[in-house]
């Protein structure tokens, strides 16, 4: 779906990062963080159209995905990394860089999840962290 309506639902798009893979058979899928009104931060694919439109996917699915992780109360996200794994066979845990009130930056490592969805039970990356 078109990232406007992704927006309309889950909260403002505040930052892309990569979900992790195990090897190297690639760098992870692409991962929109956004945050609800709740506070809530929904992490879900985004695939960018050949024309450059950024698009997202939200199975229905997402909405029963239990929680992934936490993140802590008061931070703003400011950036998404995946921690460095000192070896070429993966791309390490997702990472939040977060904005303290103080005006602290730190790095913060969240777990994401698969989901299966769709006629061939393809899964999906997602996070879904809560404060």
């Amino acid at each position: 779906m078109p990232l406007r309506e992704l927006e309309s639902e889950f909260g403002p798009l505040l930052t892309a990062g990569n979900h992790p893979t195990p090897d190297q058979s690639g760098t992870g899928d692409r991962l929109g963080l956004f945050r609800d009104s709740a506070g809530t931060i929904w992490g879900l694919p985004l695939a960018i159209e050949p024309g450059g439109t950024v698009m997202g996917c939200a199975p229905r699915a997402v909405r029963d995905a239990p929680v992934t992780d936490t993140y802590p109360r008061g931070m703003t996200v400011i950036g998404a990394t995946n921690e460095p794994t000192g070896w070429r066979g993966g791309t390490g845990k997702l990472e939040l860089l977060l904005r303290g009130v103080q005006g602290q930056v730190q790095w913060h490592a969240v777990s994401g999840s698969h989901i299966d969805v769709g006629a061939a039970r393809t899964k999906t990356a997602i996070a879904l962290l809560s404060a």
